[in-house]
């Protein structure tokens, strides 16, 4: 029994369509459930990308900072030496100073040894500040590396974590739409081409002798080999993916885009009235296709369903093509004009 509703529009529409659009939505939204994982998993891995330059940033910076500290550990290391000559010095000079003048039996003695005992004062100010200047940048570079050391190996776990996390959610929701696609028997193949196709891009047809079509207009269909100008191409893929989920199996085509080559070609093999005159046929427009398994056979179960459904993803068979010539494996698209 066939049910029917109507729409606020008058349009009569049959059950079997309002359960097609579902199951079309359905599908849609695996799909964008895909396309976002895919899309965060992308964001992710720059992200990690951008990440891990800091990180190796932050590592050289480390590198740096340690052979400082060790260039440090190595000055404080020389510096030892003239410490403890200032100390053996003073040691066995303690009195030498401004008082040892009144006491010195020799001036000039005297006076060399206030001179001398000047000069390591100040020597020893100096040294003695250099010393602690380097003991504290020892300190602060030692933290410095520890804390570098630390936070880059907390950002590498946390950097494989997220991505590992973001790559299983998007083989998840990948895995769910290519089974959703097996299980209404439609090929991955097909249904990422009609994703990849952009019908858009069939405008740049515009101008084009008939033939002549650039290729960047047409897109490939689910059978390889096979072009449609890319307006057309997106809708008979979606057409194919109804008609294998009736069928449980896919549009067959013997032929779609020609170019001028093979009209001529087709041309020359069939009887005068059979095939377009060349760069006059509407398969040299990348609008039109043959199909076969079944649909060439007027009044098949295959033959039937496009007559009902095909105008819904705008392909129809023209009129000409029931009696003069009978061609029941010729559709076109309606941007041809035809009717």
């Amino acid at each position: 029994m066939l049910t029917l509703f109507l729409a606020p529009t008058g349009q009569v529409i049959t059950a079997s369509a309002l359960s097609q659009a579902a199951a079309d939505e359905d599908l849609d939204s695996l799909k964008e459930q895909a396309d976002q994982a895919r899309e965060e998993l992308e964001q992710a891995t720059e992200d990690y990308t951008q990440r891990e330059e800091a990180l190796e940033a932050a590592q050289e910076e480390l590198v740096q900072t340690l052979h400082e500290l060790q260039q440090t550990e190595v000055r404080l290391s020389e510096m030892r030496e003239p410490l403890a000559q200032l100390a053996s010095t003073l040691y066995q000079q303690p009195d030498v100073g401004v008082l040892g003048l009144m006491t010195s039996g020799s001036i000039d003695s005297d006076l060399q040894a206030e001179a001398h005992v000047l000069k390591l004062s100040e020597n020893q100010e100096a040294v003695l500040s250099e010393a602690n200047d380097l003991r504290d940048r020892q300190i602060e570079l030692t933290s410095a590396a520890q804390e570098l050391q630390s936070e880059t190996q907390l950002e590498r776990v946390e950097l494989a974590d997220d991505l590992d996390a973001l790559r299983a959610q998007s083989e998840e929701s990948t895995d769910r739409l290519m089974q959703e696609l097996e299980n209404r028997g439609l090929s991955v193949d097909a249904y990422m081409a009609g994703i990849e196709c952009d019908a858009s891009a069939g405008t740049a047809a515009a101008g084009y002798p008939n033939g002549l079509l650039p290729q960047g207009s047409l897109c490939e269909l689910h059978q390889s080999g096979h072009f449609l100008r890319a307006d057309a191409a997106v809708d008979l893929l979606r057409l194919n993916e109804a008609f294998t989920e009736h069928f449980g199996k896919e549009l067959c085509i013997t032929s779609s885009y020609r170019d001028l080559a093979n009209q001529q070609r087709v041309y020359a093999e069939q009887p005068p009235g059979y095939a377009a005159v060349p760069g006059t046929s509407n398969h040299g427009l990348g609008l039109a296709v043959d199909l076969c398994g079944g649909v060439q056979t007027q009044g098949s179960p295959e033959f039937n369903w496009l007559e009902a459904n095909s105008r819904e993803y705008n392909w129809f068979h023209p009129q000409w093509a029931y009696s003069s010539p009978f061609e029941p494996w010729h559709w076109e698209h309606t941007a041809s004009g035809g009717s």
